[in-house]
C-alpha cells in the first residue's frame, strides 16, 4: 500500500542549484543596462504622454495644468478631422507596406541568385535605408516638383502629348497625387529592410526541398508558391507587422514635403498629433491624440501575433 502511495505521489522539482541560480542572475544583470535605458525612453515618457492626455495643458501657459478627465478623447472624438486622419493613415501605412514587400521580396530573390557581383550589389540595396529621412524627402520635392525630372521624363515619354498629364503637374500640390507620391518616397526609403529580412529567411531554406521539386517536376512558380512562401510565412508576418507600426508613426517625409497639406490630404494620426502638439501648443490634446494611436497599435499586434504564433508552428 505504502508503495502504491509512493509510486503515484507526484514527482517533487528538483530545487534550483547555486550554479543555475548565478547563471540566471548573470543574464539579467546583462539585461539591466537595456531595460534601463528603455525605460527611460520609452516607459517613462509614454506614462507621462499618458497622464498629460487627462490635463489641460497648453505650451503658451506651461504655469497652467489642470486636471480634464475625459474632456480630451470626448473632443477628439467630436473632432471631425480624426475619421479623415485615421482612414489616410492606413492609406499610408498599408499602401507603403504593401509596395516594400513587393519590392523586398524581387529584390531579395534576384540577389539570392548566383550573379556577378552578388556582394557589392546587397550592398548597394542599402543605400535608401542609410539614408536619412530628411535628404530623402529634399531629393522626392526636387524631383516631383512641377519643373522636376519625373515630369521632364513623362513629357519625354510622350505621356504629355497623349493628355495623360499636364506638361507641369504639381504632384505635392494637388490632393489626388499628393499621398501616392509620398508613398513612393516611403517604398522606396524602407523596402531595403524587407529585403534584408526576405533574403536571410530565403538563405536558411534548404536546397533540398528545390532539388526534390524540380525531380517531381515542379514549375518555378509552383516551388516559390509551395515552398518558398510557406517556408518565409514567419518572417513575413513580424517584418510587416515592424513595416505597419514604423509607418504608422512615420511624420518625417510627410513634414519636409506637405506638413499634411494640400487641404489635408497627407495628413495622418502622427502628424495630427504633432500638429496639435508644436504647432498649436496644445501637448494634452496632442497627448490623447498619441494615446490612441497607441491602443490601435497595441489592437493590431494583438491581433497580429497569434497568426504569427499559429505560422511559426
Amino acid at each position: 500500500m505504502s508503495a502504491t502511495m509512493t509510486a503515484r505521489a507526484p514527482a517533487r522539482r528538483p530545487m534550483l542549484d547555486r550554479r543555475t541560480l548565478k547563471r540566471w542572475m548573470a543574464g539579467y544583470l546583462f539585461l539591466l543596462p537595456a531595460m534601463i535605458c528603455l525605460a527611460v525612453v520609452s516607459f517613462v515618457p509614454m506614462f507621462q504622454g499618458i497622464v498629460t492626455s487627462f490635463e489641460n495643458f497648453s505650451l503658451f501657459r506651461p504655469g497652467q495644468r489642470g486636471f480634464v478627465g475625459l474632456d480630451q478623447y470626448r473632443y477628439l472624438a467630436e473632432d471631425p478631422l480624426l475619421a479623415r486622419t485615421f482612414w489616410q493613415s492606413w492609406y499610408f501605412a498599408l499602401g507603403s507596406v504593401a509596395l516594400q514587400a513587393i519590392l523586398g521580396m524581387a529584390s531579395a530573390l534576384l540577389l539570392n541568385q548566383n550573379i556577378w557581383f552578388r556582394g557589392f550589389f546587397r550592398g548597394l540595396v542599402l543605400i535608401p535605408w542609410v539614408v536619412p529621412g530628411a535628404l530623402a524627402a529634399m531629393m522626392f520635392g526636387l524631383l516631383f516638383t512641377s519643373t522636376g525630372l519625373v515630369n521632364t521624363l513623362l513629357a519625354d515619354l510622350g505621356l504629355v502629348e497623349l493628355g495623360l498629364i499636364n506638361a507641369a503637374h504639381p504632384w505635392l500640390s494637388d490632393p489626388r497625387t499628393s499621398m501616392p507620391t509620398i508613398i513612393m518616397a516611403n517604398t522606396w526609403k524602407g523596402f531595403p529592410f524587407f529585403t534584408v529580412m526576405f533574403l536571410a529567411a530565403l538563405q536558411s531554406i534548404p536546397k533540398d526541398y528545390y532539388e526534390a521539386a524540380m525531380i517531381d517536376g515542379a514549375s518555378n512558380w509552383q516551388s516559390f508558391r509551395h515552398i518558398t512562401l510557406p517556408s518565409m510565412a514567419p518572417t513575413i508576418l513580424i517584418t510587416t507587422l515592424l513595416g505597419t507600426i514604423w509607418t504608422f508613426n512615420s511624420i518625417d517625409l510627410i513634414y519636409i514635403l506637405t506638413s499634411g497639406g494640400p487641404y489635408y490630404s497627407t495628413m495622418t494620426l502622427a502628424m495630427f498629433s504633432y500638429n496639435q502638439g508644436f504647432g498649436r501648443g496644445n501637448i494634452g490634446y496632442a497627448s490623447a491624440i498619441g494615446v490612441g494611436i497607441l491602443a490601435l497599435i497595441a489592437i493590431i499586434t494583438i491581433v497580429y501575433l497569434p497568426a504569427y504564433r499559429r505560422v511559426e508552428r
